[in-house]
């Protein structure tokens, strides 16, 4: 399961990599256009914000398997080792809910944009709500991941 959670981690930041070329390519080609020719790529400010949302919630995957999000440790740190481990389980059990509930909510927000065109691209407004449901899919996974590691023995049990 930790080497799923790796492979899915590395594909994701291969896939971040290539969305924020392409949306850098896109703004920088606009941006010259603009300057030089009196014209841009209407659709570039659109896709490169949508493409944005996708980038976020993808990194936010990556960051959770990398458990770089931010902490507060200090309370933690001071408490017994069972006690803080404890914490972290609880923690992570109230994130896990929380991405069920980013999960549930984006799934019905996308469903009823499905409908919903954006103005110069054209693109279904659903699909850019559906980068929550994906990141907080993803989150939850590594989540289980991570909460599973600290019943499994291992060396690097502690990162979290």
């Amino acid at each position: 399961m930790y080497k799923l959670a790796d492979g899915i981690s590395k594909v994701l930041e291969v896939i971040v990599v290539i969305v924020l070329a392409i949306m850098s390519v896109l703004v920088i080609v606009n941006v010259a256009m603009r300057f030089l020719l009196d014209s841009g790529i209407v659709v570039s400010e659109e896709l490169s914000r949508y493409l944005f949302v996708w980038v976020v919630f993808i990194g936010a995957i990556v960051a959770m398997h990398r458990n770089a999000h931010i902490h507060v440790f200090f309370i933690r740190d001071a408490l017994p080792a069972p006690v803080a481990k404890a914490i972290k389980i609880l923690v992570d059990l109230g994130m896990l809910y929380c991405c069920y509930l980013l999960t549930t909510g984006s799934l019905e927000v996308a469903e009823m944009n499905m409908m919903d065109r954006s103005p110069v691209a054209g693109v279904p407004m659903g699909l850019v709500f559906y980068a929550a449901t994906v990141g907080a899919v993803g989150m939850g996974f590594m989540l289980i991941v991570r909460i599973i590691s600290y019943f499994a023995p291992s060396k690097d049990q502690d990162k979290a």
